[in-house]
């Protein structure tokens, strides 16, 4: 540090202010030795903090890799994606099959009475409520139906307001202008299926009022209905289990047929279903019906009523819906139902558009579905219905993408190897040797250590990463696999990094799918199906757990199924929990009202990871946080030190200035003292 004071040494004839200079240089290296301390700190908590963000890296695919859903990948084919498609979920195997679409589903929309105005107050006050949607009481099955309060002053845009305000309901309000003075509510469910919304007047009558219900409380919507001639078995009425041999005067015989024709409630034609009576004497009206409902592939159902065939919609509203029941009479029987069937009850909307399900087949079976994503007709498959059409089957396909699967563990791998990349970068130590070049020079070689050399912290973190993924399973009793290794996961000897054999792993997944998705994703399984594992925590050690209802206790096994541990559980219900500290920690397990199974528990290289790193970084006590604040405190104690060098070195700059002149003042003053002898003498 300079100083402005300076001494000429014109009485001395030194060079005082180099002098100072030198000396003060000298006291300057202590700062030097602290700035350059610092300097390195710099370097090695910037190094910590691209490592903080690798692990960051890390730790989101470890959190992708421990979802199931990244190994439920599939490949799917549809012959008209137009008509048909799928998607595959948890629980899905390869595997193909047909789907025709009958009808899709559709949202119930319904209109109320017209006014002039919309903006006008109604005069219409009460109250009532409306269902929630599906998906608010999936989230919460214990809630209640929706209120909505009507004040007399309220017009129909008010109404519509407050109805589109209202959280979870399960319609949607829009106002329709039918002309310049006629307006209209119009209440769309917002989920699909013949229910439709469902209202209930709850004080004063709103919905009668405004025509969405009529006087009983009801929609007004009728489902159509058909009904064939009559018949009767010893002059009684037929009923569903009368036997076809014994209806009066129908003289069936084996092999003779019944002709179904006719149209949808959509005004589809159907084509013509041929019912064969293979014996008579065993056959019933009931199975002529059921013959009827899949030649209209579910969409209606059939019934007996005062002698006759009733056929009706299984969804409400207009209809198109004709049935032809012809018999032919082979044998020269005289059986007639009378050709087509009348209308009993025509099908009324007293809506604009009747809610309606999805009907469909797989495989021939009919299916039906209040919307057209049905995800519970086949296994971990969703069937996507797009668009209705009688003429078409479509041949759907799904296998596993294996390429897709292998794709989401080099991604996880890619992650793991920077972090021990750049772990094993930032941690060399070079040496660089000096040339011999015959002089006496002492000079050593020059030593060059990385920003995180000598850090155990890093050390630490890169064994323990290796720990796990190289993580022994064998507790997974059954599996062929154990270990990441024996997937043709491996590590460069020389370069420390992993890479996937790609060959041998897609084998393994041919050959043991679930064995190979166990050593990455969380997996629980029993020798009891009755006890069934549920929840963990981020404290559940993987591990073979002997689980003891009528204790309630939970062990821990070693390899040979012995106890090394046993903890004692809560029993909720039929859910039993360990909250105890140690390996079960937050296991918590479906049982059964007494008895023991053996539960073979794994978190999986994924949630391992992904478990160990979050703690790692936590932002309170994580050891990454705590070394880049140990890093950051002795950053800030080297300022101070430097600030105090500083001002020490200032300090000892100003006494040497001062000692400086007061050698020139006294040698000023001996020079001039020496003159005036000089002077005298002469």
């Amino acid at each position: 540090m300079s100083s402005l004071l300076s001494v000429s040494g014109l009485a001395s004839g030194l060079d005082t202010d180099n002098i100072i200079d030198g000396l003060v240089s000298i006291e300057h290296e202590k700062v030097t030795r602290l700035e350059t301390k610092k300097s390195n700190d710099e370097l090695t908590l910037s190094a910590w903090g691209t490592l903080s963000s690798n692990l960051s890296t890390l730790e989101s695919k470890a959190e992708a890799l421990k979802d199931p859903d990244s190994f439920d990948k599939f490949a799917i084919t549809s012959s008209d994606d137009e008509i048909v498609t799928i998607k595959g979920e948890d629980g899905g195997t390869p595997g193909s099959f047909s789907v025709a679409v009958y009808q899709l589903a559709k949202s119930e929309k319904i209109m109320s009475n017209t006014y002039s105005a919309s903006h006008t107050a109604l005069a219409i006050s009460g109250s009532f409520t409306v269902n929630r949607t599906q998906a608010a009481v999936e989230d919460d099955p214990t809630g209640t139906d929706v209120s909505i309060e009507i004040e007399s002053g309220d017009s129909l845009k008010e109404i519509r307001d407050k109805i589109n305000s209202a959280t979870d309901i399960g319609i949607s309000a829009t106002i329709i202008k039918i002309s310049d003075s006629e307006y209209a509510l119009s209440l769309t469910s917002k989920d699909s299926g013949s229910a439709g919304a469902a209202y209930t007047e709850t004080a004063g009558n709103v919905l009668q009022s405004l025509g969405i219900l009529n006087a009983s409380g009801e929609k007004g919507i009728v489902a159509h209905k058909v009904q064939s001639d009559a018949n009767t078995v010893g002059g009684m009425e037929i009923t569903a289990d009368t036997l076809l041999s014994d209806i009066d005067g129908a003289g069936l015989v084996k092999n003779d047929t019944i002709t179904i024709q006719g149209t949808d409630r959509n005004g589809s034609s159907l084509n013509a279903k041929t019912f064969v009576i293979d014996d008579p004497a065993t056959m019933t009206v009931s199975d002529l019906m059921s013959s009827i409902e899949n030649a209209f592939n579910g969409m209606v159902t059939a019934s007996v009523e005062n002698g006759r065939i009733m056929v009706a919609d299984k969804n409400g509203g207009a209809s198109s819906l004709q049935v032809f029941l012809t018999a032919n009479n082979e044998g020269g029987g005289s059986l007639d139902f009378g050709g087509l069937m009348a209308v009993n009850t025509a099908g009324k909307d007293g809506i604009l558009q009747p809610g309606t399900d999805a009907f469909f087949s797989v495989d021939g079976l009919n299916l039906t579905s209040s919307d057209n994503e049905a995800d519970d007709s086949v296994e971990g498959v969703v069937i996507q219905l797009h668009k209705a059409d009688l003429d078409e089957t479509v041949q759907v396909t799904i296998d596993r993408d294996l390429d897709a699967i292998q794709a989401n563990v080099q991604g996880f791998l890619d992650a793991f190897n920077s972090v021990i990349k750049y772990i094993t970068e930032k941690s060399k130590v070079t040496v660089t040797e000096k040339e011999d070049d015959g002089s006496d020079s002492s000079s050593k070689d020059t030593v060059s250590k990385a920003a995180l050399s000598g850090d155990s912290t890093t050390d630490r973190l890169k064994n323990q990463l290796r720990s796990l993924l190289t993580a022994n399973f064998s507790h997974l009793t059954g599996n062929k696999y154990t270990n990441l290794a024996s997937l043709g996961i491996t590590v460069d000897q020389y370069s420390g990094e992993y890479s996937i054999d790609e060959d041998k792993f897609q084998k393994a997944l041919e050959t043991d799918y679930e064995g190979v998705k166990s050593l990455f994703v969380q997996r629980g399984v029993s020798d009891n199906s009755s006890f069934i594992v549920g929840r963990s925590t981020s404290d559940t050690v993987s591990g073979r757990y002997l689980v003891n209802v009528d204790n309630k206790t939970v062990s821990l096994l070693d390899k040979n199924d012995n106890i090394v541990k046993t903890f004692v559980a809560q029993l909720s219900g039929s859910v039993l929990t360990v909250k105890a500290d140690g390996e079960a920690k937050g296991l918590s397990l479906t049982v059964p009202e007494s008895g023991s199974a053996i539960v073979s528990f794994t978190n999986g290289v994924g949630m391992d990871i992904a478990n160990y790193l979050d703690k790692a970084t936590d932002t309170y006590d994580g050891f990454v946080t705590q070394r880049k604040k140990s890093i950051q405190d002795d950053m800030d104690e080297l300022d101070d030190r430097i600030a105090e060098q500083e001002e020490k070195e200032e300090a000892y700059r100003q006494k040497l200035v001062t000692e400086y002149s007061n050698l020139e003042k006294v040698m000023s003053t001996m020079q001039t003292q020496m003159s005036n002898m000089v002077s005298q003498l002469g």
